[in-house]
Parts: C-alpha cells; sequence; structure tokens
C-alpha cells in the first residue's frame, strides 16, 4: 500500500528520487563548475584577495653584510560582496492530493506511486534550475561579452550587478580583453578573416605581458563554425599549395593544428532558459573564454539558505542536494496544500580573474 502523501512526498523522499532522477537522465556536468571548486559557509558575505599576479622579475644583486632591499610585491585587492538568494516553490493542489488519496485508499499502489511521480516531477525542474545558477554566474565573469567580469542578478523587474573590478571593469579589459577592430578582420568575414593566428597571437601576447600560458580556450559551436569556414584556416591547415577553394576543413584537423601552438579548443554547447524564456547559450556567441593551465580559478560559494536555517533534516522536511541547495517541505491547513521550495544562495569567488582573457571575435 502507498504510503500518505505526508510521509511520500518529503524533502528527504525528493532528495533520493533527485539522485535516481539525475541518475536517469545520465545529465552531463557542467563545464564551469568543474573548473570551479566548491566550498559552503553560514555568512552571506563571500570575500576573497586578489593579488597582482604578473612575470616573475630577477631577484636585485646586492653586496655583502648589507641590508637586504624590501621588495613591494603590489597591491591585493580585498573583494567582497553579499552573495545572491535564489528560491522557488511549488504546490501541490488540492486536486493532485485528492486524486493520490483515492488511488492510496483503493489500495492502488501502481497508480498511486504514478501520480506521485508526476507530482514530484516538478521540484526536479527546480532542483534543475537551481543547477543552472552557479553555472550561469561562472560564465558571466569567464566570458562576459564586454570582458568585464560581473554577475547580474535580476529580481521581478530589477537588475542588480554584482561587480568583481573598479572603475567599471576599464583597467582590467586593457590587459584581459581582446576585440578583433576591423570589419575585414572580424570572424564573420570568412573571406578576410584569420582566426587561427588572432588566437596564436593573443596567447603570445599575453604570455608577453603576464607570464600565463593561455591553454583552454572556451567558445560555442558558432563561433568554432566561423574558425572552420575562414578561407585562411584552409589555408594554414591543408597547405597553400593544397588548398584550391571550395574545401570544408576537418575539425579534427584544426584542433590538432591549433595543439601544436599550446591551443585546447573546448567547445560547449550547453544552454539554459532566462527569465525572459529565452533560450541561451552560456557561452556567448562570438566570445572567446582563454584560461591559463595550472590556475586555480575560483571556488563557487554556497551560503546557509533561510529553510536550511529552519528546517529538519532528521524529521524529513529538508534536505541538502548538490551541495549547497536546500529542498524544504511543508503543509499549509487551509486552504490545505502540500508545498515544496527549493532554494539556494550562492556566488563564485574569482581569484584566478587575472589569468584569463576574453576574445570578441564578430
Amino acid at each position: 500500500m502507498a504510503l500518505p502523501l505526508s510521509q511520500a512526498f518529503t524533502a528527504r523522499s525528493l532528495g533520493v528520487m533527485w539522485d535516481n532522477y539525475k541518475a536517469s537522465l545520465a545529465l552531463p556536468p557542467y563545464l564551469g563548475r568543474q573548473k570551479f571548486g566548491t566550498t559552503k559557509q553560514d555568512s552571506l558575505e563571500m570575500r576573497y584577495i586578489l593579488g597582482e599576479n604578473s612575470q616573475p622579475i630577477s631577484l636585485k644583486a646586492s653586496n655583502f653584510d648589507a641590508q637586504a632591499e624590501l621588495r613591494d610585491v603590489g597591491g591585493f585587492q580585498d573583494i567582497q560582496n553579499e552573495m545572491p538568494f535564489y528560491r522557488e516553490s511549488y504546490m501541490v493542489t488540492e486536486k493532485e492530493e485528492q486524486q493520490y488519496a483515492n488511488y492510496q485508499s483503493a489500495e492502488n499502489s501502481n497508480l498511486a506511486n504514478q501520480v506521485l511521480r508526476q507530482i514530484s516531477k516538478k521540484p526536479m525542474n527546480l532542483i534543475q534550475g537551481a543547477m543552472v545558477v552557479p553555472e550561469r554566474q561562472i560564465w558571466q565573469l569567464l566570458a562576459p561579452s564586454d570582458g568585464v567580469p560581473k554577475v547580474t542578478v535580476k529580481i521581478k523587474d530589477k537588475t542588480y550587478t554584482i561587480d568583481y573590478t573598479t572603475d567599471n571593469g576599464a583597467k582590467h579589459k586593457a590587459d584581459h580583453f581582446v576585440e578583433i577592430q576591423g570589419t575585414s578582420d572580424k570572424w564573420n568575414v570568412p573571406a578576410t578573416a584569420t582566426p587561427l593566428q588572432d588566437l596564436i597571437d593573443t596567447r603570445r601576447d599575453f604570455a608577453k605581458k603576464t607570464g600565463y600560458s593561455l591553454t583552454r580556450f572556451s567558445m560555442n559551436t558558432e563561433t568554432f563554425e566561423m574558425i572552420l569556414k575562414a578561407e585562411d584556416t584552409k589555408k594554414q591547415v591543408l597547405g597553400i599549395t593544397a588548398y584550391n577553394g571550395g574545401i570544408r576543413v576537418r575539425q579534427a584537423d584544426v584542433l590538432s593544428y591549433l595543439r601544436e601552438y599550446g591551443i585546447e579548443i573546448e567547445v560547449y554547447d550547453k544552454m539554459y532558459v532566462d527569465e525572459a524564456g529565452t533560450t541561451q547559450y552560456f557561452i556567448p556567441t562570438n566570445i572567446i573564454s582563454c584560461q591559463s593551465a595550472g590556475v586555480y580559478l575560483g571556488d563557487y560559494v554556497f551560503g546557509r539558505t533561510p529553510e536550511e536555517r529552519s528546517g529538519d533534516l532528521a524529521g524529513g522536511n529538508l534536505q541538502l542536494v548538490e551541495t549547497g541547495i536546500s529542498v524544504y517541505t511543508y503543509a499549509t491547513e487551509h486552504p490545505i496544500n502540500t508545498h515544496c521550495v527549493v532554494s539556494m544562495i550562492g556566488l563564485p569567488s574569482f581569484e584566478g580573474m587575472n589569468s584569463v582573457v576574453v576574445m570578441k571575435v564578430a
């Protein structure tokens, strides 16, 4: 016999359902989350230290028995931001509860479980929506369209910006934003664009300036297709003497060519639906995020939600999934409804900000 809804539809049971649901869908991991660590804290304030990074400076010569000269190691920024709060809920209607109760009382466990699965799918969608938040925030830092790392949060009709730079990012953009300027040089002009050389030049110039070695170049398929379609790409990869026009170059050949210059291409096409209902790439078209090898980029920092503070893990009305996403269930007496709340507080730190370059290619 099926359990009463008050026992079957709990945060604890939804947490188990989420693990099974995720496994059944074989959901691939989010690329951005893989690039960052994960931590959790009680405070709402996300704080980290950002140091000035540059090429190593040769040690100065000294006389014996002389006082060592104190080196100015450069400035440090104490970055502090309040982490945003995200929360949505789902309500099991009186009609749904009645339908479940009818099958339960008739001892028709099969139909009761079917109703329960349908009811439980909606909280699963909320959890999936919560998982979008960290990924979206991370790519707002790694691949901003204007080259300025910042996180935007929209609450109803207002948009709030969480800044990671000073002076609106002007100083940061000077060294970490490359925009293809000439009309004929832009990658959406395949007859004259030189995307392979642009990638190689960006890597070389940034290494000379900072000492960082850019190795991972992340983009979506639409941007990668611009590389493949460029006439210059075909000439460089196939060889000028072998190229006579009208040939589509193979992806594998282009990737192999760039590896010889220390460049690994990451094509990332995962998408999400924004607040306006529009489907978006996490990495915008025309934007490339260039990351350096062996650099710690930061952590995704989860905070403690109001539901986590007031819920009861032992009692079953609270469950934590994916480290910091709270699933909370409760019932109201009038109208008689069961509710599920999914909430999270979180924001990425970005200690490795100075090791990243953003390219805008069209």
